[in-house]
């Protein structure tokens, strides 16, 4: 049996349902990671006047307007491919024509939700 030896997983040309489920486990290791930081931060800001001012001081500090909108997106990306992995476990779209389609409509609908929220925010 001839296995490969050396899979460089950049030259492969994975269908837009692949990268779809790929990006749903990435979305949901983002939530994973970033929850816990951003918890902290909405306990720390509700404790007090004083603490929400110094959390709209924070909150102006680009770095950390980014790393909010990575954990925003991540969390509309999973919402989204999590409802189009529900209508799969339903019966529909299994063909690979509505798999990808669904997969192409999941990012269209992310991109959507985050310029609505980069307006709102930015």
């Amino acid at each position: 049996m001839n296995s490969p030896r050396y899979l460089n997983l950049f030259k492969i040309a994975l269908p837009a349902a692949g990268v779809s489920s790929i990006l749903h486990r990435l979305s949901a290791v983002a939530i994973f990671v970033l929850s816990l930081p951003m918890m902290a931060l909405l306990v720390f800001a509700l404790s007090s006047k004083n603490n929400y001012s110094l959390f709209l001081i924070i909150y102006e500090n680009p770095f950390f307007k980014i790393i909010f909108t990575i954990f925003i997106t991540a969390i509309f990306y999973h919402f989204v491919s999590g409802l189009r992995h529900l209508v799969m476990d339903f019966g529909y779209w299994e063909t690979l024509r509505a798999g990808r389609l669904s997969a192409i409509s999941t990012f269209f609908a992310t991109a959507f939700f985050l310029i609505i929220f980069l307006m709102l925010t930015w």
